[in-house]
């Protein structure tokens, strides 16, 4: 998916966004992770209308960045401690490097190639301090389906269907609530064993694999969600502290 679609599907679901994760319980993680770690400097990725950026911001300096500036706009209001930027995954320079950089709600699902993963997974290493953690909430789908879901007076339908890719999946999302109404479609990457293999490749060691926001293990076989904390290869550490624009 190209920048202009995935900026076309945020705005038709703009208003249903907030209310279609407000039931998530990830906030409870993330704020967990913040805690654990104790970073100074917080880099989220994809931080959306600010959902989890204003949990973070009560632990650390948070720069936070998403592609859409709609979505900045709102998370300026409800995160205006934190600094916000817009910026593509694939490519973004930051100055300072971070002690914990967060990925929550799956953005890196719109990146479907490994070309464009493998880009994003590498300046997520570059951007690390040697200590630092990166925490990846990824999107883990096994097969086809729809569901309906309910959010208060907002109900959600979506369907997932295959393509020729075992990874990549075409999702459907009707959501509609009060009388108004909107269809939006995109197509999704879930990680796949080949994802997996391609966080070595780019500087980073995978420390801990969850299947949910409770942190019980992962398993292909019956979770719904793949979370992982990642550390900078020794290699990769070892560059990083010789880094001299970097104030270790």
């Amino acid at each position: 998916m190209n920048d202009a679609e995935v900026r076309r599907y945020y705005e038709a679901i703009l208003a249903y966004y907030d209310q279609s994760l407000a039931d998530r319980g990830d906030l409870p993680f993330w704020n967990a992770m913040a805690a654990r770690w104790k970073p100074k400097r917080i880099l989220e990725l994809g931080c959306g209308t600010g959902r989890v950026t204003e949990v973070l911001a009560r632990h650390a300096q948070v720069t936070a960045a998403d592609l859409l500036v709609e979505m900045l706009r709102l998370a300026c209001r409800r995160a205006p401690a934190a600094s916000f930027v817009a910026a593509d995954l694939r490519q973004f320079a930051f100055a300072q490097r971070f002690d914990l950089i967060v990925l929550a709600d799956d953005p890196m699902a719109h990146l479907v190639s490994l070309d464009d993963r493998a880009s994003a997974l590498r300046l997520m290493a570059s951007h690390l301090t040697p200590d630092g953690r990166v925490v990846i909430e990824g999107l883990f789908r096994r097969e086809p389906g729809s569901w309906q879901q309910r959010r208060g007076n907002l109900i959600v339908d979506e369907s997932w269907k295959t393509t020729g890719d075992p990874s990549v999946w075409n999702a459907h999302y009707h959501y509609e609530t009060n009388g108004s109404a909107v269809d939006a479609s995109s197509v999704l990457r879930s990680w796949s064993p080949a994802d997996l293999e391609l966080v070595a490749t780019c500087g980073l060691e995978i420390e801990s694999m969850w299947g949910d926001f409770d942190e019980r293990p992962f398993a292909a076989a019956t979770s719904n969600r793949l979370i992982l904390a990642a550390k900078l290869t020794s290699r990769t550490e070892a560059a990083a502290r010789g880094f001299r624009g970097d104030p270790l």
